[in-house]
């Protein structure tokens, strides 16, 4: 199995919702850069989170028209 003790409730939250997850981890250092990481493996995310130490954000893809509506 060899996962991060981190990843297990990520893999986790995919298997319970049968979705994929992307999560982009934040590093502590300079620079601001994520490193991606997807779950499971190999698929098609279709929810996506930001991990920042201590916990996370969900992102929100634009549209593809561009235009935001807000309720």
């Amino acid at each position: 199995m060899c996962k991060e003790s981190d990843h297990i409730h990520i893999i986790a939250l995919a298997r319970a919702l049968r979705v994929s997850i992307l999560v982009e981890y934040m590093d502590r250092g300079e620079g601001g850069t994520t490193h991606p990481h997807v779950f499971p493996e190999g698929s098609q995310p279709r929810v996506c989170l930001l991990y920042r130490p201590g916990h996370y954000d969900i992102l929100y893809k634009p549209p593809p028209n561009g235009i935001i509506v807000a309720l």
